[in-house]
């Protein structure tokens, strides 16, 4: 590995570090794109055991395949330096791109629906995603969501705080309260993880994304898991009053503490949402508002317009043509 090369890859820049090493963008010079390629740290390579386990779970994410996860393309070693080629996701964190206020409600719902379709393909492989919050979810400029470091929860920082949450939860540091706003009171009391888990998280977001606010935070990371195990959250409807009373009582059962009365799946939620969905307008885009707010991907495709209006235009064209030479004959 040299300063600005791994692999067949090219190193442009440092964008991140995870927990589980330093992440750049980088040129696939093989097929000549871009990857967010993840270059794994000592903490882990230099112990055969817990190398083994990750490369484990990396292979396991790599199986995954969804519109809305960003795909693991490659798992390499060069010169001794271990990697992972990700999809590059390209536009905002979901946190940046919700700006800290209630969404429109179609599109906070269209958001939770496309990242609960994606957790729930990860679960149909067995994959739990296990550190679902704002940062590990990017937002595309065409209005995807692409969710991040699928499967690898043990190994990034944030699943390493919610462990920590779980164990010493007065020793955790000032700026882990926005990480444990997101886990599951299974997870804050040490217990067993499994696809609920990830369905309480998956509550959380959309109930943060409709109303503008987390259901749980407080001042402290500690009050913050607190609030988690005690696992009560105001209706959104009091939050933001535009909320439909059909969406209080599908969080309402995402985030129970109970994981038997919790949806037992994230396709089980999904279907919910959409019921909800299909109850309200289509989000819109102004025009003083379009450079903010994202299209979603369901609005008509303008390019397949102008391709049909240019093959009619060559259709009169040739028609034109062949009654001229039937003309001057």
């Amino acid at each position: 590995m040299s300063d600005d090369r791994i692999a067949h890859y090219n190193l442009l820049e440092p964008i991140g570090d995870g927990g589980i090493g330093e992440v750049y963008r980088a040129r696939d010079t093989r097929v000549g794109r871009t990857v967010a390629l993840r270059v794994v740290g000592p903490d882990i390579t230099a112990d055969p055991s817990r190398l083994g386990q990750f490369l484990q779970d990396a292979h396991a994410a790599a199986a995954l395949s969804h519109p809305n996860i960003a795909s693991l393309w490659d798992i390499g070693e060069a010169d001794g330096a271990h990697y992972l080629a990700y999809e590059f996701a390209s536009g905002q964190r979901l946190r940046e791109d919700a700006g800290g206020t209630a969404m429109n409600l179609r599109r906070a719902i269209d958001l939770a629906i496309q990242v609960a379709d994606g957790v729930a393909e990860g679960h149909s492989q067995g994959v739990i995603h296990g550190d679902l919050r704002p940062e590990t979810i990017v937002v595309t400029p065409k209005g995807s969501a692409k969710i991040l470091d699928f499967g690898l929860a043990r190994w990034t920082r944030g699943g390493k705080i919610r462990q920590q949450a779980a164990q010493s939860p007065d020793s955790l540091p000032p700026d882990a309260a926005p990480l444990v706003a997101y886990m599951s009171p299974e997870q804050a009391l040490g217990g067993g993880v499994d696809a609920r888990t990830d369905v309480f998280s998956l509550g959380t977001l959309t109930y943060e994304l409709v109303t503008g606010r987390s259901p749980f935070a407080a001042t402290t990371a500690t009050d913050t898991v607190v609030n988690v195990i005690r696992g009560s959250a105001a209706p959104p409807s009091q939050v933001n009053p535009s909320t439909p009373a059909a969406l209080d009582g599908i969080l309402a059962r995402a985030l129970m503490p109970d994981l038997a009365r919790r949806h037992q799946s994230a396709a089980a939620l999904a279907s919910d949402l959409r019921a909800v969905a299909a109850t309200l307008a289509p989000a819109r885009v102004d025009a003083a508002q379009e450079s903010e707010v994202l299209p979603l991907d369901e609005s008509p495709d303008r390019s397949a317009g102008a391709l049909l209006a240019g093959a009619l235009a060559a259709a009169a064209a040739a028609a034109v043509f062949v009654w001229w030479l039937l003309v001057h004959r």
